[in-house]
């Protein structure tokens, strides 16, 4: 139970599964809106499963579907990943604003302005926009953006408080993926030439040593433009 992007090749975890074991085996891909506590808990969860075998999907789903676990079919594996991946760097750019103690508007215009981001590169990868819109993207954005049981946004948190990076996942003593995914995430942007300011802010404070204050002031000094 992994996801993300492989450090340094910048592979997708289906990626690497085909190259490790079999370029046959079938493949699928789970990920959405779900804390593991409140899914442990039986509270009414969906999230997505996408696989390129309708016959593999079907199989996962009738083992997994439940009143209170629904899942969603897709054939977009490489949107669910990214998805799932994309949204815990902007997690830490809200915990960023949260913690520096900036509003519930900007926070919403984080969350909306990082989709275009995250849409960007998941469209540019061959991701289809309807997954981005949907539980693994903008459903799975929302809430791990919005809920301290996210470990990504009190990551964010304690960078504001001016806790060095390795120092706060010490404190949090669970996996941060956004740490690491952040940087791969932004070389995919680089590799396309794609516009992502919030992306890259982040990625200058977690391995650049840019202070979260320095990385918010240069956002909101940007030139205005079409939205």
């Amino acid at each position: 139970a992994t996801k993300g992007l492989e450090p340094q090749t910048g592979l997708l975890m289906h990626q690497v599964v085909s190259d490790e074991l079999d370029d046959n085996m079938p493949i699928a891909v789970l990920s959405g809106p779900t804390f593991a506590k409140e899914v442990a808990q039986g509270l009414p969860t969906a999230i997505t499963l996408a696989s390129s075998s309708e016959q593999h999907a079907q199989k996962i789903i009738s083992s997994l579907h439940s009143v209170c676990f629904r899942v969603y079919q897709s054939r977009d594996v490489i949107g669910v990943e990214l998805g799932g991946s994309i949204k815990n760097v902007l997690a830490i750019a809200t915990g960023i604003s949260d913690g520096l103690g900036f509003s519930a508007n900007t926070r919403a215009a984080l969350i909306t302005r990082g989709l275009n981001e995250m849409l960007q590169i998941g469209l540019a990868e061959g991701g289809e926009q309807k997954t981005f819109m949907g539980l693994a993207g903008l459903g799975d954005l929302v809430l791990t953006c919005t809920d301290n049981q996210s470990r990504n946004r009190r990551f964010g948190l304690a960078l504001a408080q001016g806790i060095h990076p390795e120092e706060a996942i010490k404190q949090i003593g669970q996996a941060v993926e956004g740490y690491q995914t952040t940087r791969e995430i932004y070389h995919l942007s680089r590799k396309h030439q794609l516009n992502v300011p919030i992306i890259e802010q982040i990625n200058l404070v977690l391995h650049e040593g840019m202070s979260p204050q320095q990385a918010v002031e240069n956002l909101l000094s940007r030139a205005p433009r079409p939205e």
